[in-house]
């Protein structure tokens, strides 16, 4: 599999391929093997070619968006597929409403935006906690807040609609 990574405004490409629990993992052409164990739901042991091991967790924040913790680390990454990059690239605007739906079960902490609003890419537009840890939800693209079909304070569902954008 082929993505190109977006993380602190770079980009980065990843090609991962293996079978089970062993991959190659080439990030930017530099490549790297490593086995996955899974010990937990979202959590998994790595071990590297060279012996290391490191504790890996993630959390799905929305539609290719990641939260991703290695060890100690905390990264926030945006994925996308070689294709999307390249049409990205061409048009630079989403066209078309976007749905913003929960990633995972939760409640409503805050909202950040209201009906009208003009939002960018990355920019966050509620808060949802989940397993005690607050969870930024940002839009994926430029648009206007078109719905906010919840409230703070609301229990959400994982999949439910949040808002829609335009």
């Amino acid at each position: 599999m082929k993505w190109w990574v977006e993380r602190d405004g770079r980009r980065f490409e990843v090609v991962v391929s293996g079978q089970g629990q062993q991959f190659a993992v080439r990030l930017d052409g530099h490549e790297r093997r490593v086995s996955f164990l899974p010990v937990a739901n979202n959590l998994s042991a790595m071990l590297d070619e060279d012996g290391r091991a490191y504790s890996v967790a993630h959390q799905r924040l929305g539609r290719g968006r990641w939260r991703v913790s290695l060890g100690d680390r905390e990264f926030v990454v945006q994925l996308r597929d070689p294709l999307e990059r390249e049409v990205t690239q061409r048009s630079g605007q989403r066209q078309g409403p976007q749905e913003i739906r929960a990633p995972i079960p939760g409640k409503v902490v805050r909202l950040a935006v209201s009906k009208g609003d003009v939002v960018v890419a990355g920019q966050p537009l509620l808060v949802l906690e989940a397993m005690k840890m607050e969870n930024p939800i940002c839009a994926d693209g430029e648009g206007r807040v078109d719905e906010v079909l919840v409230a703070a304070g609301a229990t959400v569902e994982g999949g439910q609609l949040l808002l829609m954008l335009r």
